[in-house]
């Protein structure tokens, strides 16, 4: 094993495991190798699983994550070890590579993969999962299904102490998605309430302008930093999200809803 390879995994795994230390709704099941190659995490946050023809919510989950042979040139692969009804995340795959780079962190693919199992996160416009994606679009307005933040305060001098929960109540079991459902237009990957920033270098950019208000498809929302474009439920004015291509965090700004 190269000496950069050896120190990558060693980084990899002290800051995951202080990662999981810090967070309540996370545990280290194994690590296999020294340093660890192979990673199977808990999760223990509210998602959806296909069960016949029904949709059950699910409090309890596991994953695995496999760092090959050329990371961190190649992305890690990552797999639910216990079903999961979402539009990134298939039997063999969970769809983190696309906006994976070299120098993100393992605990941080770890909250990656949080935030899509509740519901934080999902991607309609090229889904692993077609019935799934079809469903997100039908039941936009009542996701998340978990307000859990998956952001804790990494740094080594702050207090030991994760992001307060903001759990909602459980709600009963949605009816399978129909496969006749017309495709629509996705929508952004929101972060919970109040939710602090994920550490990067720039500090975190905020909406200067109102966004334009569209009862049918939302809220048009530009990241101010690199321009990408979404757009979000109406109800998300007043809360922020985060840039899926830049990871700049941008506040909504409210509106009044009588306009």
């Amino acid at each position: 094993m190269s000496t950069i390879r050896l120190r990558r995994l060693t980084a990899d795994f002290q800051k995951l495991s202080d990662f999981i230390d810090r967070h309540p709704r996370l545990a280290l099941l194994a690590a296999d190798g020294d340093p660890p190659e192979r990673y199977a995490i808990e999760y223990r946050i509210r998602s959806l699983r296909q069960v016949g023809d029904d949709l059950k919510e699910i409090a309890v989950h596991q994953v695995e994550i496999v760092l090959p042979r050329d990371y961190p040139r190649t992305a890690p692969q990552c797999r639910m070890l216990t079903p999961v009804f979402h539009p990134n995340i298939a039997p063999h795959a969970i769809c983190v590579g696309d906006h994976w780079s070299a120098g993100e962190p393992i605990w941080s693919i770890v909250a990656r993969i949080g935030e899509m199992l509740s519901f934080q996160s999902y991607n309609v416009k090229s889904p692993l999962n077609g019935e799934a994606a079809r469903w997100a679009e039908k039941n936009a307005e009542e996701l998340p299904l978990d307000k859990v933040s998956m952001l804790v305060d990494m740094n080594p001098q702050g207090a030991k102490a994760a992001v307060p929960k903001t759990d909602a109540p459980a709600r009963p079991a949605s009816p399978a998605p129909q496969r006749s459902a017309p495709p629509s237009r996705p929508v952004a990957e929101a972060l919970a309430e109040d939710r602090p920033s994920r550490p990067q270098p720039a500090a975190a950019a905020s909406a200067t302008t109102r966004p334009p208000v569209d009862t049918e498809q939302g809220l048009a929302l530009r990241c101010p930093k690199c321009g990408e474009k979404y757009r979000v439920p109406a109800a998300m004015a007043g809360k922020r999200v985060r840039c899926r291509e830049c990871q700049t965090i941008i506040a909504i700004p409210a509106f009044p809803t009588d306009e």
